[in-house]
């Protein structure tokens, strides 16, 4: 009976030690290098030894009985190194020493060193083995706990005989049936270390992340300010540049309309230099309206990139706007012999809240593309209304049987200075501008402008808007209230 309290005893002692040693290792050692701490492991297995035979049971003044061997065992299943198995082992036989040097005490080293040696070579063999960790557990369990026993009995100073049959038939079931409770307590142990160690290598990785992609925040971020610098640069810039051009343009254009005026008479009254005149001052005339168009489109662009632009609300008329429209631009595709329709559904409200003179841009850009783009066939405009998600909008519609865009120019055709290909450019003329700006006025207006289209079978590019105030987007109404 007294073998079973020293066993319990032991193993409570050795799973509270194994408890200190885990908030040791958890706030210290874990801290430190792998070589320290694998050294630091080896001398807390040899303390551990020491301390089962500092509370171990003196069975006579020279003989101690307790459970010296466990760390040797826990120590097979943790360590991959068979040399560190024997330091273990000599060093707790080693320890016995310091209880008094004697005929047993030497049985004692003898026997640790011999179990820390067959400890090692159980390493060697589990290294090259598949085993997991019960069979492992297993295995030295019950060689350790057998060997040792053989060793008491052989190396002993108590009769061989005499152990066997009054001690070793109690500590053999007794120390397999702890040990094996003892080396699966601290299973979980080494599994909370080992989870700590990559938890710990884990932080140490996702620290180095962070500071990179915080890193590569702050060189975005700076790289994004210059880049918006440059922008406004940029918009303020030709807005400046647009309205200096304007003022001398405006006079020349004026000029050549008073040269105009002043040759209008009867052709077969005109000199030969007066007709080469009046010709001079049609093409100054027409020029300069063609130059001041793109610098108004230029000034838009830049107003609209620069947030400047001013947009004014008004109940526009639809019907009436839309007739309007239609009438001033029916000559351009009656000259080319176009079919121009216009199209209103009866369900359109009567009045429209957004800027009219907006409005009124985006569509002539659109049906002047549609006459420009067209060389037979026919053009409509479509005016609808539709709603979405509760939302009233009018949609108005820009149908062409031209050239089309092929998919894949569908998207930067709405970029400045972009055109499907450069053959567009010069067969039909333009820069490009109309439609990034028709994109950034709608926008500005709250709707949406967006394109369907396939090569040579023509275009239809929609235009919404929403009916109402309160539909708006927050800049729109910023500038609206300014």
């Amino acid at each position: 009976m007294e073998f079973s309290k020293v066993f319990f005893v032991h193993i409570s002692l050795l799973i509270t030690f194994g408890y200190l040693l885990n908030l040791i290792y958890k706030y210290l050692f874990y801290r430190t290098s792998t070589r320290n701490r694998m050294i630091a492991s080896v001398v807390v297995f040899i303390l551990a030894g020491w301390m089962t035979m500092f509370f171990g049971l003196q069975l006579t003044e020279d003989v101690l009985f307790d459970l010296r061997f466990i760390p040797v065992i826990i120590a097979a299943l943790v360590y991959r190194r068979p040399l560190l198995l024997v330091v273990i082992g000599s060093g707790i036989g080693l320890a016995r020493l310091a209880f008094g040097v004697n005929e047993a005490a030497f049985a004692g080293l003898i026997n640790m060193t011999l179990l820390g040696a067959a400890a090692a070579v159980l390493v060697y063999y589990f290294e090259g083995s598949n085993f997991n960790f019960r069979t492992k557990a297993l295995i030295a369990i019950l060689v350790l706990n057998t060997l040792n026993i053989l060793n008491i009995g052989i190396f002993g100073v108590i009769p061989f005989w005499a152990y066997l049959l009054h001690i070793a038939w109690i500590t053999y079931p007794l120390g397999l049936l702890l040990t094996a409770m003892f080396v699966f307590i601290v299973r979980d142990f080494y599994l909370e270390q080992q989870r700590m160690a990559d938890l710990h290598q884990m932080n140490i990785l996702l620290r180095r992340q962070a500071k990179k992609l915080h890193r590569a925040k702050r060189d975005l971020e700076a790289k994004a300010n210059e880049i918006l610098k440059g922008s406004r640069y940029k918009s303020e810039f030709l807005a400046n540049m647009s309205h200096e051009l304007k003022t001398p343009l405006n006079s020349i254009i004026l000029l050549s309309q008073m040269i105009r005026e002043r040759s209008e008479v009867p052709e077969d009254e005109q000199s030969s230099a007066a007709k080469e005149e009046s010709r001079y001052a049609d093409i100054i005339y027409s020029a300069g309206n063609e130059l001041l168009a793109l610098i108004n489109d230029i000034l838009d662009l830049s107003k609209v990139e620069a947030g400047k632009m001013d947009i004014h609300l008004e109940h526009v008329p639809l019907v009436e706007t839309m007739q309007l429209l239609y009438d001033q631009l029916a000559p351009v595709p009656a000259a080319k012999r176009l079919s121009f329709k216009l199209e209103i559904r009866p369900d359109v409200p009567d009045m429209l809240e957004t800027d009219a003179l907006r409005m009124n841009q985006i569509l002539r850009n659109l049906l002047m593309n549609a006459f420009k783009f067209t060389e037979e066939g026919s053009v409509t405009l479509l005016v609808e209304r539709t709603r979405e998600q509760g939302n009233a909008y009018v949609v108005f519609t820009v149908k062409d049987t031209g050239i089309g865009i092929p998919q894949d120019k569908q998207e930067i055709i709405f970029e400045a200075f972009r055109q499907a290909n450069g053959a567009i450019n010069r067969n039909y003329g333009g820069t490009g501008l109309g439609l990034s700006i028709s994109l950034q006025l709608a926008r500005l207006l709250g709707g949406s402008l967006y394109l369907t289209s396939r090569e040579k079978q023509g275009s239809a590019f929609t235009l919404r808007l929403p009916e109402q105030h309160e539909q708006q987007n927050p800049q729109l109404k910023g500038a609206s209230d300014g």
